[in-house]
């Protein structure tokens, strides 16, 4: 597979993400060949060293399905952080949900995404941090499996 598009989403991917997404793929796919051949697929961006105790920069999964055009959707985008004092859990922080068109808030919990400024809002701003450490290159460990 040389060629990965995306269909347009219900908050305003950027290309960027696409792009991201798309050169992890293409990289991915020269040393595991099973993933030419996933049609659901779970990227996971990590910072090995981050800990409830230290900090970092929160893991991220994103799950995209191929269409049967050929072309991908994201259907979810999931940000994690650890929550609690004495005994911290890695949990989920933010998380959009294309599939059922809800999204979640730490403390807000889940809202509607159609007609939702606020959905628009936070979608932008965390991505253009994820971008940001994309770019900064604090993920050190990127996997993408088939499911």
């Amino acid at each position: 597979m040389s060629d990965v598009t995306f269909e347009p989403s219900s908050l305003p991917v950027s290309n960027k993400l696409h792009a991201l997404l798309a050169l992890t793929l293409l990289e991915k796919q020269k040393q595991d060949a099973g993933l030419c051949n996933g049609r659901y697929l779970v990227f996971n961006f990590r910072e090995s060293s981050y800990s409830a105790e230290t900090g970092g920069f929160h893991p991220v999964e994103i799950g995209i399905c191929k269409a049967d055009s050929g072309t991908w959707n994201i259907e979810y985008i999931t940000d994690f952080a650890y929550v609690g004092n004495y005994y911290p859990e890695l949990e989920r922080c933010i998380d959009f949900d294309f599939r059922v068109q809800s999204f979640f808030a730490q403390y807000c919990g889940w809202q509607s995404i159609k007609g939702n400024a606020s959905a628009v809002e936070l979608y932008q701003l965390w991505e253009g941090n994820f971008l940001s450490y994309a770019e900064m290159e604090v993920y050190d460990e990127m996997s993408i499996a088939v499911q």
